[in-house]
């Protein structure tokens, strides 16, 4: 039964004109941020107050514009509204229309697969959506369902029909919703694939049987990368944070020097230099790319003052350099320096002693470092930070980036002398939009993990610890770590090389999953502490083999 007026023809102006986006779907919003309306070609989601911390920037923000035919951006504004603001009358009067409200996120990926389509058809010039017939439909599904080769344009492969469900569903809804569309809308009668659903459509099986697929970390993986995160955190983690207060009061020391730009007194630069001389200390030392760009300005590789820091050394006259005819009179004096005293990176100069990892030798916790590797060094820590709570609580990497400043709770020590650890995060997956705050009882060593990361971020109370990162592999938290356990810094430091396998929070939360069920009553355990809606997805955690229907395939919608 077709579900539009006998006429085709769309109803003059949108009965969305001028509508608050986020009044309409009922959004809670930041005060200060701006309110996309109707008629806005980039509706910004920016000011959504319970945005996961997960949500990129780029899914904050849809797109209408990239949809050349302007006619057709009214009618994937009003099906963008019509999916989020499900309780508006004008929705619910629609008998085809969706009950549940879209996820934000989901109207983002949903206008974009439209989009492609409505550009298919105005790059086909086709006038209006009325013109549009099954062949059509067909034509677009099978370029669009294959993935090609971006220089030569060869077919690589089929996408999976899960994949092909989105854009299908979008195509149909214009008909379901097409009594509410005002600038187009399909002929009567026409459905794209009739009654059939995206499903049907695509392949893709209405319940698929899966298995989990994502295999535990061997052990040849899981201790070195333990090791190095525990000696990070426990060893240097008290050294990292003192370093960081260090730079941090540096930088905001030079913030209120009153800098001139060439120091042309000769005795104040003498007395500069004596001042090194008469302590010992050596003169402070640039940055490696700062050498290689004096190269390349013509300094001779042997030049002793190559790799001297003039700034720093000027800082107490407040000057950023030598003047030309200063610095060609005093070189003898400088070079004089260099040779009793050499240059060297500012920080860790003095270092306390801590144990290698392997042997528990004592041994300087590290070598001089420069600003860059002062900062790279915190960064590491931090990244340590990350992977050791994915490894050691198993949670996920939407709850991890929900973790805030401020999440520990622990419970008084009863009469065992144990205490009871926990932190306080979100479960996004299958809650409520911005996700529910709730619980994971931790061991010891997470409570230490996490107060280190409160120790080294700029975040402040209530604010996101960890915030929001794209996985760990690609330049993430793990090729950091890697690059150093492999650097000269942690082979000093006696620390066993990350092979190369890929490490990621769902094989950390796999390799504890089947951990905590191989024990007593850790089924149960598994199901409540991974936050799992149904035991058979603990089952699959837990049992390689075992086949399960897609439970949590519901927390995904709801997630959407």
């Amino acid at each position: 039964m077709s579900l539009l007026p006998v006429s085709a023809e769309p109803a003059l102006g949108s009965v969305f004109a001028g509508v608050d986006i986020a009044a309409t779907a009922r959004l809670n919003w930041l005060r200060d941020c701006p309110r996309p309306r109707f008629e806005d070609d980039v509706w910004s989601f920016v000011g959504w107050a319970d945005a996961p911390v997960q949500m990129k920037v780029t899914e904050k923000n849809v797109l209408f514009d990239r949809i050349t035919h302007r006619p057709w951006r009214v009618v994937a504004k009003e099906l963008a509204l019509a999916w989020i603001a499900t309780q508006d009358e004008r929705v619910l009067a629609l008998p085809r229309a969706r009950r549940l409200p879209r996820h934000p996120r989901t109207i983002y990926a949903r206008v974009y697969h439209l989009t492609f389509w409505l550009n298919w058809l105005h790059a086909r010039r086709i006038p209006t959506l009325a013109a549009v017939t099954q062949d059509h439909c067909e034509a677009f599904l099978r370029e669009y369902g294959v993935v090609r080769d971006k220089e030569t344009g060869a077919v690589l492969r089929n996408k999976a029909g899960g994949s092909l469900r989105t854009v299908v569903s979008a195509m149909q809804d214009i008909t379901d919703y097409g009594e509410l569309l005002s600038a187009d809308r399909h002929r009567p009668g026409f459905r794209p694939w009739g009654a059939r659903s995206p499903r049907v459509v695509t392949g893709a099986p209405s319940r698929p049987q899966v298995v989990i697929k994502t295999e535990p970390l061997g052990d040849e993986v899981l201790r070195p990368l333990l090791t190095a995160c525990l000696h990070l955190v426990d060893v240097l983690g008290p050294h990292i944070v003192d370093l960081r207060s260090q730079l941090r009061a540096e930088r905001e020391s030079w913030r209120n020097v009153e800098w001139s730009r060439h120091l042309r007194d000769g005795d104040r630069l003498a007395a500069l230099v004596e001042e090194h001389l008469r302590t010992g200390q050596p003169l402070p030392r640039i940055e490696d790319f700062q050498v290689t760009k004096r190269l390349r300005l013509g300094w001779d590789p042997k030049d002793p003052l190559l790799t001297a820091n003039f700034q720093h050394l000027l800082r107490p006259t407040g000057h950023r350099d030598i003047h030309k005819s200063l610095f060609a009179q005093a070189r003898p004096l400088l070079e004089e320096a260099v040779a009793e005293v050499g240059t060297e990176y500012l920080w860790c100069r003095d270092p306390a002693d801590a144990p290698r990892a392997d042997t528990g030798e004592l041994i300087p916790w590290s070598l001089p470092l420069s600003n860059r590797s002062s900062d790279a060094l915190i960064r590491i820590a931090g990244h340590a930070c990350t992977v050791a709570t994915a490894a050691l609580t198993g949670m996920r990497s939407s709850e991890l980036m929900e973790l805030t400043v401020g999440c520990r709770r622990t419970d008084d020590a009863d009469d065992s002398g144990l205490a009871r650890h926990r932190l306080v995060s979100k479960v996004v997956k299958g809650r409520l939009w911005g996700g529910e705050v709730d619980e994971w009882v931790v061991i010891e060593e997470v409570v230490r993990v996490i107060a280190l990361a409160e120790q080294i971020t700029d975040a402040g109370p209530g604010q996101p610890l960890f915030g929001a990162f794209n996985g760990f592999e690609s330049n993430g938290a793990m090729t950091w770590l890697r690059q150093w356990v492999a650097s000269p810094a942690g082979r000093r430091m006696g620390l066993e090389p990350i092979p190369g396998e890929p490490v990621h929070p769902r094989r950390l939360r796999r390799t504890l999953s089947v951990e905590m069920a191989a024990r007593p009553g850790g089924l149960l355990a598994t199901k409540v502490h991974f936050k799992h809606l149904q035991v058979a997805t603990s089952e699959g955690y837990a049992d390689p083999r075992e086949l399960h229907q897609t439970g949590e395939e519901s927390q995904v919608a709801c997630s959407r």
